[in-house]
């Protein structure tokens, strides 16, 4: 098909609509759109591209909150309007207030009842109020507020009210805690996990501002230990900060956010790095208060992070010693896999890790070794010295245990893994928590993902992304088609098309609002299917249970990664029954399917993929289709020594 230029009008919708739309007879098909069970036709390709999702409009934002005031209104409405000031980027965002800001500050009464006692507080009050969370949440986010100066501005000096939200936040994390619980669950940690503890407490409350690196294979507790440490020290009254690299690991603490969010780091990371916080602000003034950081997964995460938050505190806090003061406590396994470097060698994979820091000199190795996670039997004990010679041997062919179960094909696997997925009855969110399937690429997880979907009964919902070119310094477009653009899929980035049916299983993209529990890496099962909003229910972490709204938002991925600008409008979700052997780390389920059909290929994935399993006999394998079921299973492992404790 020949090129057309966006510049073209008509022709290049009809072009954008001829690449996507399928199975039409004529130009009227292509105007035809179905709108749940009505079929609208439209006057203009344009507004065929719009309806379809794959032309991005300035009316995307209320169409948003309108089906979204339909399916729920209160608390989640008004999370779901700060998501789309902060990251939709509405032109007019005034008018989506004066519309919408009694929907979305209806439950504002009750906060301020209880929260600052004011007995019967007026709709306007209440309207004052949801302003001031609102501008919060630009601040927080870091987006530039020059074209939010059209919201109205709060009354009242909520800020002298309120005080610092950053530590009122934290501190309200004390209230849950009770001290019977914190004592009981001192009393069920181990020798190895006691002696931990005690080291790390005993820094905290002296302020020896001592640097602790928490050693431990998968199973051994740590996450159990981290909060207990960090809610001892709640209790007492201690701010303390629990951050892993990740979205997933960050969901499993008590009060956890992913470092990137929580220190400011920039995403594209160098060495000389430092991070822009004002010392006058309220987020400074809660680092000020910090008395102890628990930093899970670390090992899995570029040495530079570590040493930008290093200077940070050092700077905000005025002390020369490391993390000023702070008592740290890093976290991981470097059995697990190494931090991500593009086109790195091996060399340099390992020179990333914050074994290669100058910190590294400093911090002092506390070991815990007994497993947690399997089962106390006797095969399962075996497994566990398994899974350690898995995670230290450099040898290149590793034999798989006889006891972990064999498939023939992809079928039989996601069949092994979800038996009930072809029932008429919808599955528990509890069934779905507690299984996974695990592959080394990308590209395998779509298709498992694809062919478990198809599987599952009921309508399916099919979302187009909006892509286009990024225009040049000198105001360029591109001569990249739309159909081009279309076919990429640019590392973090859902796909250009996304199906989903209500009650299947989809896994969030972004840290879009760490505190209510999205994250990247969150697992959620979707509720309701709109044309612009996606209802779904938290499965994991702390927030697990919760319904949630998911907008359509915008992606850039990384130029370096396609050697080309562009962005694509799109909800910020995959289909999840399969995920990537790297994403699933910090993760423990009942049942574990993992494809070896291509085998791991970097340091630690095929440790990760045997160690998330609670016992070896409920992990299925596929392996590829020349093997040999009668023979002992044999698969290919890659470690690295010299990043080894």
């Amino acid at each position: 098909m020949y090129f057309v230029s966006p510049n073209a009008g008509e022709l290049y919708y009809l072009r954008m609509l001829l690449t996507t739309v399928r199975g039409v007879n004529s130009f009227e098909d292509l105007k035809t759109v179905s709108n749940g069970d009505v079929d609208e036709v439209h006057n203009t390709f344009k507004d065929a591209c719009i309806a379809l999702g794959i032309l991005a409009h300035d009316g995307e934002s209320e169409k948003c909150l309108q089906e979204a005031v339909v399916m729920q209104t209160r608390n989640q409405l008004r999370k779901l309007f700060c998501i789309i000031l902060s990251q939709c980027n509405p032109s007019r965002p005034e008018v989506l207030w004066a519309k919408f800001g009694m929907n979305i500050c209806d439950d504002l009464p009750h906060r301020l009842r209880t929260r600052f006692n004011i007995q019967n507080p007026t709709d306007e009050l209440a309207t004052d109020y949801g302003l001031y969370l609102l501008d919060q949440l630009l601040q927080r986010s870091g987006k530039k507020l020059e074209k939010y100066e059209s919201l109205p501005k709060p009354r009242h000096d909520w800020g002298q009210i309120v005080g610092n939200r950053y530590i009122w936040d934290h501190r309200q994390l004390q209230f849950a805690l009770s001290d019977s619980v914190i004592q009981s669950d001192i009393e069920k940690l181990n020798v190895a996990q006691r002696s931990a503890y005690n080291a790390i407490v005993d820094s905290v409350n002296d302020r020896n501002g001592r640097m602790f690196f928490l050693n431990g294979s998968a199973g051994t507790g740590k996450t159990f230990l981290y909060n207990t440490k960090a809610r001892r020290c709640r209790k007492d009254g201690k701010i303390v900060l629990t951050v892993a690299s990740s979205g997933i690991a960050s969901l499993l603490l008590d009060g956890g956010r992913t470092t990137h969010s929580t220190f400011k780091i920039p995403f594209e990371v160098q060495d000389d790095n430092n991070i822009s916080i004002s010392k006058d602000s309220d987020y400074a003034q809660l680092l000020k208060e910090v008395r102890l950081i628990i930093w899970d997964e670390v090992s899995t995460q570029h040495r530079f992070c570590v040493e930008a938050v290093d200077r940070l505190l050092r700077d905000i806090r005025s002390d020369d010693r490391h993390f000023g003061g702070v008592t740290v406590v890093l976290g991981g396994d470097f059995r697990q896999t190494l931090p991500v470097v593009s086109n790195a060698s091996r060399e340099q994979t390992a020179g990333a890790s914050i074994i290669g820091s100058l910190l590294w000199d400093y911090i002092t190795v506390l070991t815990v070794n007994q497993n947690m996670r399997l089962e106390q039997e006797p095969q399962n004990l075996e497994f566990a010295d398994y899974l350690l010679e898995t995670g230290t041997n450099p040898k290149e062919v590793v034999n798989l245990p006889s006891t972990m179960g064999r498939c023939q094909n992809m079928h039989e696997l996601i069949s092994s893994v979800y038996p009930l997925l072809v029932m008429d009855e919808p599955m528990s969110s509890e069934y779905l928590t507690e299984r996974i399937i695990l592959s080394p690429r990308n590209e395998d997880v779509h298709k498992i993902n694809m062919d478990a979907l198809e599987r599952l009964h009921g309508e399916t919902y099919t979302y187009f992304a909006a892509d286009k070119m990024i225009r040049d310094d000198h105001g360029r477009d591109s001569d990249f088609t739309t159909e081009f653009l279309n076919s990429l899929s640019p590392p973090g980035t859902p796909p250009f098309k996304i199906d989903l049916k209500v009650g299947c299983l989809i896994m969030f993209l972004r840290n879009l609002a760490p505190k209510e529990g999205l994250c990247n890496g969150t697992r959620l099962m979707v509720t309701r299917c709109g044309r612009h909003v996606i209802e779904a229910k938290i499965i994991t972490g702390a927030k697990a249970g919760e319904v949630v709204f998911i907008p359509i938002i915008t992606f850039q991925p990384s130029a370096s990664d396609l050697n080309i600008q562009m962005e694509r409008r799109q909800f910020p979700i995959r289909v999840a029954y399969a995920m990537t052997i790297n994403k699933s780390q910090g993760q423990s389920v009942k049942y574990v399917g993992i494809d070896l059909r291509t085998p791991v290929f970097s340091h630690g994935q095929l440790y990760i993929a045997l160690s998330r399993c609670t016992a070896a006999r409920r992990i299925t394998l596929l392996f590829p289709n020349e093997s040999n079921v009668s023979l002992d299973p044999v698969t290919k492992n890659v470690v690295y020594p010299e990043v080894l404790l």
